[in-house]
């Protein structure tokens, strides 16, 4: 898959496109329908297929206070659309003059113009143009004219409701990882770089790798996970405590795994933890030696709860 960074960097070439336009934080179920429908108008019409999106969210820029924080990293973001066979993707920084530009503006100057596209892929709520003036009605009343074919695509509908980023960031928020995997498709994974921790994990025999997140990337509800991560090509199961180490007297919220089996220097590096179930809450103990018990029933537990 092709990535092009930036509306001016895409070429300027004879190639008629296919095209989805969204966020798609998380790249969930109901993003995968719209992919999907996207390949299958490029192969019908000898298009190629592209994918339209945005380095972050434009809520950043219209209303920053209500703006929601990431399902997924923009890297893993572009792993999972390369993961459906799309063949380009543009990801563009949604600018004042975007969030500006006329509804029939962004049609010619930028689906046509800049994306040559001939079928436009999008989710019964799309819109797009200044104040969000364009939506289905208007593109089906005007793309014809224009050449584009309009491909509306309905919204996947999972235990009695659509599937949508903010029912999953909401589900997520409240620890409920496995609930949140079934409408994504996949496993939430938490990117992020190891960063050095105060040892107390090293001190009772489990050492912790402390993993730090990307600036507004959604961390799960406090509590203690089944995990699981790769290192090196190699799997590892874990736990991971999401929360302020009571037991310690800690403060602040952090992201602490114990790799079961791994014994190296992980300092820097990425990391993906990927959860598997939420195992209990964040609890204090009145010693070290009843926490050191409740780890070692908590990878017991963990074992039962990931499968590679």
């Amino acid at each position: 898959m092709r990535v092009i960074y930036g509306l001016d960097n895409v070429p300027d070439e004879s190639t008629d496109r296919a095209v989805a336009i969204g966020v798609f934080d998380g790249v969930h179920w109901g993003h995968k329908s719209i992919f999907s429908h996207l390949l299958q108008e490029a192969n019908n019409f000898g298009l190629q297929s592209l994918t339209f999106t945005f380095e972050k969210n434009p809520a950043e820029l219209l209303a920053p206070t209500r703006a929601p924080y990431y399902i997924s990293t923009l890297s893993q973001r572009i792993e999972l659309i390369q993961s459906t066979g799309v063949d380009s993707v543009v990801i563009a920084d949604f600018t004042p003059h975007l969030a500006h530009i006329s509804r029939e503006d962004f049609l010619s100057q930028v689906l046509i113009d800049k994306l040559r596209t001939k079928r436009l892929v999008v989710g019964a709520n799309f819109r797009f143009g200044r104040n969000r003036e364009g939506d289905i009605r208007y593109l089906s009343e005007v793309a014809p004219d224009l050449g584009i074919g309009i491909t509306v695509v309905p919204a996947v509908v999972i235990d009695g409701g659509p599937v949508s980023s903010t029912r999953i960031r909401a589900h997520l928020l409240r620890g409920d990882v496995e609930i949140a995997a079934k409408l994504l498709g996949h496993r939430f994974a938490l990117r992020g770089t190891v960063v050095m921790g105060n040892q107390i994990g090293r001190s009772i025999g489990f050492p912790t790798a402390n993993v730090k997140g990307e600036p507004r990337q959604l961390i799960p509800g406090r509590g203690v996970y089944a995990v699981e991560t790769t290192i090196d090509k190699t799997p590892y199961m874990g736990v991971c405590n999401i929360g302020t180490r009571p037991t310690f007297d800690g403060e602040g919220i952090t992201v602490e795994v114990h790799i079961d089996g791994f014994q190296g220097d992980i300092y820097g590096r990425q990391l993906d933890v990927v959860f598997c179930r939420r195992l209990r809450d964040e609890l204090k103990f009145s010693s070290r030696d009843s926490l050191v018990s409740q780890i070692r029933e908590d990878l017991q537990r963990a074992n039962k709860s990931c499968r590679w």
